[in-house]
């Protein structure tokens, strides 16, 4: 009772209030009606949100995939099949709002299913996407990981052999992470799980549906935010024939057949070597040359092949954002034609395509490492199999150098102190020897090289090399090759360019070629890819100690493989010609010393010889000894004369030895002058080459012209005494030996003389 009474009497005073406070005012109350309470009590939904400005087509995306997929087995409603297929594919979209986009995308694969039962499929799908990340944290185009949801509807057409073209269709859904690698790039894993009616396999089951789960490996690229397909490529230039050319080695395997059990059997290691030219900011053309093996089914000889590749590349990055200089990440897609001569027995001629994506990570605006899979296709008659065509899948890892101009790499240059490094040791020679190991085996064995190179650029550099290799085998293995490496300074593109470092670390990547004697009568060319590192060590401002692992493939005629695996370990010197600031700033101060005045010397040296029949003739010891006493003088700072004799002892047997002795006359060239202008460096380089006579104590032993050729190493000790190192040859006609005429054209010996110069 007393709650009902209570209810009532505040109903009268509300009713009241409004009266009294009339009275009060003198006046009526004015009420608003149009107060909606729920304004109050609940929190109002935020609007969904919206791009400021859209367009069609301004965020615009594309994406290329690949990826595994397993089908379901007739015995189980869960169960995966026992095999993976395959697809790939390509979609192109664009997103209407932060949240709500569409994609449209073309694939093509191959399903395995029931009853070994292999059709191929084209399919084309329509998904609708939501990007999660913006639906639940808002728009952020500088996000460098987003998760998105996707779900749509595919129809496939499919084929097998044996039965005509029949039609599948299904819906799908899947959820698709994505790291952003630059603003613009993407890669996504993509796992997704589909529905189909029961002919996707071409099996009809009882459950009257069929599924199909995949897992999709994805790049991908979309336009910056609100620009359209209008993209700036003004900062690309291309003012000269060389601006913009490349040039790329890579090593990499091909494979060869119809279907994925033929390629995992018959893969094979390959070298490609290129040159092109981009000719707009998102064009380009390639031209490449790749050799590999072809291997054949079980019981056919494999046989060897030399592709050529004419390409289109497409620069994506340049293509939807526009040309960056500065970027670390390009894309390319590449599509071309293909030429492959093959060798062996059969049809050597195969014309074909070439399609690729190639993606390059730039560690300089010159330099980049790139990692390309690719796909060619041949006539079915390369592969020996029933099918209307044969794949080539492959992938190659490699090094890109572009040939640049531009103001922006003049900006990158400058960063490493540009005017330091042209007047610093761009010039070395090296001097390496070391052990090697071929296919797993280890035999005596050694490797010597002798090269010369130049810096062109802070972090790129040249180099050319002679050597000789010996492998003491049942082969008796000979050669003498000469090899062309790029080399790149890793720790330049790391830590800058810096002349007085104490410690460089070099990658390169090269070619050798020359020939080879081996199973006692064979004589053959020898050629391969080469690769490996280079450590330099620091010793003096001119010298450093080197360290230089390597790895070759040799193309080796007749030998115990075609290809022959070879892994290589060298040491030696590099002597660098040029001058740091320390030197430049002495010289500058008038310490220099001219040398340009005639000052006469005196040397004299000895040490270990080697005589050219050694190699094939046992009763000769291998290594014996002899001196070179010399003089002469320095014309120029450059150039001077030294008149030589030599003496040599070559033991023939236990009890007579031959003698002999060469008079010559030298013609030395400073080159540490030639390239630096300096004289008086505590350590000098000079080739010598010079012409005499030479006489020997064997029975009816004849005079024979002599060649002499060397080089002579030099380390001032003071003012006017030097220790040198000269390793020399000198070649006499074989009617020295008298008696002991082998039909040679000549012999010789190789010495390697330790001595001291004086200087008047």
């Amino acid at each position: 009772m007393r709650t009902i009474i209570a209810k009532i009497y505040m109903t009268i005073s509300a009713c009241a209030l409004p009266a009294a406070a009339a009275a009060a005012t003198d006046g009526p109350v004015v009420i608003d009606s149009t107060m909606n309470a729920l304004d109050y009590v609940l929190q109002r939904p935020a609007p969904a949100e919206r791009f400021a400005q859209k367009r069609f087509g301004d965020r615009l995306f594309i994406s290329v995939e690949a990826g595994l997929e397993r089908m379901r087995p007739n015995t189980s409603l869960t169960g995966p099949s026992s095999e993976n297929g395959f697809r790939a594919g390509f979609t192109i979209g664009d997103w209407v709002t932060p949240v709500h986009g569409w994609r449209l995308g073309v694939n093509a694969g191959r399903h395995y299913g029931m009853r070994d039962y292999k059709p191929y499929f084209a399919g084309l799908s329509l998904d609708y996407m939501m990007n999660l990340s913006a639906l639940l944290r808002g728009d952020n185009p500088s996000r460098r990981f987003e998760l998105v949801g996707t779900m749509g509807l595919e129809g496939q057409a499919l084929h097998r052999d044996g039965h005509r073209l029949w039609w599948a269709a299904g819906a799908r859904i899947g959820l698709q992470p994505r790291v952003y690698v630059t603003s613009s790039t993407y890669i996504y894993l993509e796992p997704r799980l589909g529905v189909y009616d029961d002919r996707i396999d071409d099996v009809k089951t009882w459950h009257k549906y069929d599924w199909n789960a995949s897992l999709m490996l994805g790049l991908g690229y979309r336009m910056a935010g609100g620009k359209g397909i209008s993209v700036d490529n003004s900062l690309f230039e291309n003012n000269h024939f060389r601006d913009n050319l490349f040039m790329s080695v890579a090593g990499g395997m091909t494979s060869i057949g119809s279907n994925t059990a033929d390629w995992r059997n018959r893969t094979a290691p390959s070298g490609t070597i290129s040159i092109g030219k981009w000719f707009s900011a998102p064009a380009g053309l390639r031209l490449s040359a790749t050799g590999t093996q072809v291997k054949q089914p079980a019981g056919m000889k494999n046989r060897y092949a030399t592709i050529a590749d004419l390409d289109y590349l497409w620069n994506l990055n340049s293509a939807f954002v526009g040309y960056n200089p500065d970027g670390k990440i390009e894309t390319n897609v590449v599509l071309g034609v293909s030429a492959a001569y093959l060798s062996g027995e059969g049809k050597k001629f195969y014309p074909g395509f070439h399609a690729g994506l190639q993606g390059i990570w730039k560690v300089s605006p010159s330099v980049g490492l790139y990692l390309e899979p690719n796909v060619r296709v041949f006539d079915n008659e390369i592969a020996a199999t029933n099918r209307r065509a044969a794949l080539m899948p492959g992938v190659n890892v490699g090094l890109v150098y572009r040939f640049n101009s531009s103001e922006k790499y003049d900006a990158y240059k400058s960063t490493f102190d540009y005017k330091e490094f042209l007047t610093s040791r761009r010039y070395f020679f090296d001097f390496l020897g070391g052990v090697l190991m071929r296919s797993r085996s280890w035999h005596p064995n050694c490797a010597v090289a002798l090269g010369f190179g130049k810096w062109y650029t802070p972090e790129s550099a040249w180099r050319i090399n002679g050597e000789y290799e010996s492998y003491e085998t049942s082969s008796n293995y000979r050669s003498l090759s000469l090899s062309a490496d790029y080399l790149l300074s890793l720790t330049t593109l790391a830590c800058g360019f810096d002349s007085e470092r104490w410690f460089d670390l070099d990658a390169f990547v090269g070619l050798t070629g020359g020939a080879a004697h081996y199973s006692h009568k064979l004589n053959h060319l020898i050629w391969g890819p080469r690769a490996g590192l280079r450590g330099r060590f620091g010793v003096s401002p001119a010298v450093d100690i080197i360290l230089e692992p390597q790895v070759q493939l040799l193309a080796i005629p007749e030998y115990h493989r075609r290809f022959n695996p070879e892994a290589r370990l060298l040491a030696g010197l590099s002597y660098k010609i040029g001058r740091t600031k320390k030197e430049r700033a002495s010289q500058g101060s008038g310490s220099g010393m001219d040398f340009s005045e005639f000052r006469p010397f005196v040397n004299i040296a000895g040490g270990p010889m080697l005589y050219s029949e050694s190699f094939s003739n046992t009763s000769f010891r291998d290594i014996s000894w002899g001196f070179t006493a010399s003089a002469g003088g320095w014309l120029t700072g450059t150039s001077g004369l030294q008149l030589s004799f030599a003496f040599d002892c070559v033991p023939r047997n236990r009890k007579e030895n031959q003698e002999l002795k060469t008079l010559s006359l030298d013609y030395m060239l400073n080159l540490t002058n030639v390239f630096t202008g300096e004289t008086g460096r505590r350590f000098e380089v000079s080739p010598l080459i010079g012409v005499g006579m030479g006489w020997g104590s064997s029975p009816n032993s004849k005079i024979a012209l002599a060649l002499e050729g060397g080089i002579r190493a030099s380390l001032r000790l003071t003012q006017d005494v030097d220790l040198t190192l000269t390793p020399t040859v000198t070649a006499w006609q074989p009617r020295i030996n008298g008696t002991h005429d082998n039909g040679h054209h000549f012999v010789g010996v190789g010495r390697l003389p330790l001595g001291v110069t004086y200087r008047f």
